[in-house]
């Protein structure tokens, strides 16, 4: 209790100080003090106030000019602005959105390669935790407008050039589960059905029989699965969450425990899904 108040009172001592510092400078260095001067608020739990710097930080990305120097000082803020976005989730989605968005941004300008790939991958992660917390509080009808935002990332992702095309495939494969799963959340089950398809097929065109090692290919067929229940489309449910235990069975690099808890969670979906085929 100690620690958390001694944290607090840190947070408070800088609160003034950042707010000088946001109202004196301009362009690229202006965004790590607003990131900082949101943590420090939304630490605090001045969460308003917090929402309102977070509505100027679209503005202060387009007003920057992304120099070598910038990118030395901007660097790693998308990781901030990440993790600002999924502590927001739970407080304001719409100010999540709007700094998943700045993230995008930063990454887009900033970044290339293999980790901007890994950082799109992460960005429209965060993006399916937002649409099942909207989706959580009965508002999926709002995050409907986002799918153009997950379009933007993949098609990011697609422009994305010196990687091999296995690790390519790979990352694609993940964003398309990423936003089959915001489509699952919306209701879209036959895009959701669509997307686990197309990363399932992505995945063994990069690595053919080999595919099967590879745990996005376990979740995509149990996503699948789900997404056919949900269409009330059962014997496809039923062996598409066959494919997901088959895959979840055979992947090595992954934690025990998670791969146990996987292949529990896909053993109950089998038998929900067999006793309704059994019983319509």
């Amino acid at each position: 209790m100690v620690e958390q108040d001694m944290k607090e009172t840190r947070f408070d001592d800088a609160i003034p100080i950042l707010r000088r510092i946001v109202r004196s400078v301009e362009g690229y260095h202006k965004i790590n003090h607003v990131i900082n001067l949101v943590r420090c608020l939304f630490e605090t739990d001045q969460i308003e106030e917090a929402k309102e710097f977070c509505k100027d930080l679209p503005s202060t990305l387009n007003s920057a000019n992304f120099t070598s120097a910038a990118k030395d000082i901007c660097n790693n803020c998308d990781v901030e602005l990440l993790q600002l976005a999924e502590d927001f989730i739970g407080k304001d989605y719409t100010s999540s959105i709007m700094l998943l968005r700045c993230a995008f941004k930063v990454i887009a300008t900033l970044h290339s390669g293999e980790q901007k790939l890994q950082k799109l991958q992460n960005t429209a992660f965060r993006m399916t935790k937002v649409a099942q917390e909207m989706s959580r509080q009965n508002n999926r009808n709002e995050f409907k407008s986002q799918f153009g935002f997950m379009d933007e990332i993949i098609d990011d992702m697609l422009r994305v050039t010196d990687v091999e095309f296995k690790t390519k495939c790979q990352k694609l494969a993940w964003c398309l589960k990423h936003r089959a799963l915001c489509f699952k959340y919306t209701s879209y089950n036959s895009q959701s059905i669509g997307d686990n398809k197309q990363a399932i097929l992505l995945m063994k065109a990069a690595f053919g029989d080999d595919a099967k090692f590879y745990r996005v290919v376990g979740f995509c067929y149990h996503n699948l699965g789900v997404a056919y229940e949900n269409d009330k489309q059962l014997m496809e449910a039923v062996t598409a969450c066959l494919q997901a235990k088959h895959v979840y069975e055979a992947v090595t690099d992954w934690n025990d425990d998670d791969k146990q808890s996987s292949i529990i969670l896909t053993d109950n979906n089998l038998k929900r899904m067999s006793d309704q085929y059994q019983n319509s």
